[in-house]
């Protein structure tokens, strides 16, 4: 623990200045002190606000959302800043966790903490200590608590997870509390719970999860659930999990033969949702996890504390695997709450989309934190009525196939290069993917079918696609796809698309975009002709074409 003045509060002769929410000066030496400390084992904590020498309180009005951000932008670390009152003066703690890789400060310098002193290190004498403690997980280290500091509650939600799991009965669920804790993987040797095992069912100090239910965007709140100090993390799951099921109501589907009902968001892809935002948050960050319900939209949204880490960003999500903290990720994959392979993320995308939803969104606020927002409804008719035919039957749960449909309810082509970007793979495995959805048929026939170097769905998908008398999708009656048989305000789209990627089109290009005959195409052609908006090639017959007006 170090104590530091606040830069740039000093004015001629030493006199103390005003203080501002806003210290550009005192970022820039906090963001170096920061970087040293996470170099350091163990980390450490700063309290900003005090004499160096004397050890005087001199007080901080520095705002410590502002604070936490530019140390962000100055040295990718936010730690976690907490505001303390000491003898009536305001101060600022700011917990530096240990880095996981070397931390260069300001000056693109690697310093780390020896005593009260920050001194220079090189990266050889970093990474020879760093392998010394390879594996080492902050939350795999024995705490101060053992079995008996447990909470009931919470053993009995654990039980009541590891019945649910889709494997064998291994009696673990009803093991003791000693072996069921072992087993678990949270109870070590000495009998100290690991980190892990006192976050998960230890009761808490504070929430580590908030609930917020309302009608829509930024409308009333119908329910608010904070006040969860005192329950474990596990608890606090199960307590959210409950009020998000009696949030997210039941559809009833029509089908051939029978009813059934989903519900309106799928519940594992919202389970997996909140999950990820406890498991992978920052656990040095103080504040709670925030999740929101919104009733007309069906929607979801989870706000975790900490930016994306090890490589993860929102254009990887479905192939970079990294874990924040192993030892409760491994915790919380033992009692079934999440997927051993690592495929919830995978799992919500697929689980969306099949269902005529968009795909969840996750990105990196400034903070750091990461906002998932899932948003739901009525299942779109066609569209579900399409993936659940589609064969072999495993296709069906087959992420890649399901992006690559979706890709396609919405614009009415793709090539390799622009499907790679949507399952954020390369250009050959993307290539892979759109020639394994060929594969696959629908009533004996291709999901998809090749066009030059473009892919599009077949006619009988587009067939599959259309509503029938029986569907009783009120909320959704219209066309599915907006480019078969476009209407004549959406003609320019379907061409600007194909130009957008190919230096001219013909009336063949148009007709199997649109399903067109060819003389229906050449005739829509012609009159984007007579609009201004194309002209005709220099050649006539099979190779007549039409490019941009110029």
């Amino acid at each position: 623990m170090d104590f530091k003045e606040e830069a740039g509060r000093r004015g001629a002769g030493g006199v103390l200045l005003p203080a501002s929410p806003e210290n550009t000066k005192a970022a820039d030496q906090l963001a170096d002190e920061v970087a040293a400390m996470s170099n350091t084992p163990g980390g450490g904590a700063l309290v900003v606000g005090v004499e160096n020498r004397s050890g005087d309180l001199l007080g901080s009005d520095l705002d410590p959302e502002w604070l936490r951000h530019q140390i962000y932008r100055r040295v990718d670390v936010a730690p976690d800043i907490e505001v303390v009152v000491e003898r009536g003066i305001r101060l600022l703690v700011i917990y530096v966790a240990e880095a996981r890789e070397p931390v260069e400060d300001t000056g693109n310098k690697l310093r780390w903490r020896v005593g009260a002193a920050s001194v220079p290190v090189d990266r050889g004498e970093w990474w020879t200590h760093r392998q010394g403690r390879a594996g080492w997980d902050a939350m795999s280290r024995p705490s101060g608590m053992d079995a008996s500091s447990v909470s009931a509650g919470a053993i009995a939600v654990a039980r009541e997870y590891l019945r649910r799991r889709d494997t064998s009965d291994d009696g673990l669920a009803s093991a003791s509390t000693s072996d069921l804790l072992r087993r678990l993987g949270v109870l070590a040797v000495d009998g100290h719970l690991t980190q892990a095992g006192a976050l998960l069912l230890c009761p808490a100090p504070r929430p580590w999860l908030t609930w917020t239910r309302l009608d829509v965007e930024g409308g009333d709140i119908l329910a608010r659930d904070e006040a969860q100090a005192g329950l474990s993390l596990l608890e606090q799951l199960q307590r959210v999990e409950t009020l998000l099921e009696a949030a997210n109501d039941l559809v009833t589907i029509s089908g051939q033969f029978a009813e059934r009902s989903l519900r309106k968001l799928p519940m594992r892809s919202a389970r997996e949702a909140v999950l990820n935002g406890v498991v992978h948050r920052d656990w040095n960050l103080h504040e709670p996890t925030t999740v929101t319900w919104v009733d007309e939209d069906s929607s979801l949204t989870v706000v975790s504390p900490g930016g994306f880490v090890g490589g993860v960003s929102a254009n990887n999500l479905l192939t970079q695997r990294f874990s924040r903290s192993p030892a409760l990720a491994d915790a919380v994959r033992a009692l079934g709450l999440v997927d051993k392979q690592g495929i919830g993320v995978d799992r919500m995308y697929r689980e969306l989309v099949t269902l005529g939803h968009h795909p969840p969104l996750v990105i990196e606020e400034s903070g750091p934190r990461v906002r998932t927002r899932l948003v739901g409804g009525a299942p779109v008719i066609p569209v579900l009525r399409l993936t659940s035919r589609i064969q072999p039957v495993a296709r069906q749960r087959d992420v890649q196939v399901a992006l690559v449909v979706y890709t396609l309810l919405h614009q009415p082509f793709t090539t390799a290069r622009q499907i790679a970007a949507v399952l954020q793979r390369t250009h050959p495995e993307a290539q892979e993917a759109l020639e394994t959805t060929h594969r696959c048929v629908i009533d004996e026939q291709p999901l998809i079918i090749p066009h030059k170097d473009a892919w599009l769905l077949s006619r009988t998908t587009r067939r599959t696609l259309l509503y029938t008398k029986n569907d009783r999708d009120l909320l959704r009656r219209r066309r599915v796809l907006w480019y078969d048989s476009p209407h004549p305000q959406d003609t320019p789209a379907v061409v600007e698309a194909w130009l957008s990627s190919h230096d001219r089109i013909t009336s063949g290009d148009y007709g199997v975009l649109t399903g067109l005959t060819t003389a229906g195409a050449r005739g829509v052609l012609d009159r984007l002709v007579g609009d201004g908006l194309l002209a005709r090639g220099d050649t006539t017959g099979r190779n007549a074409h039409y490019l941009r007006a110029s």
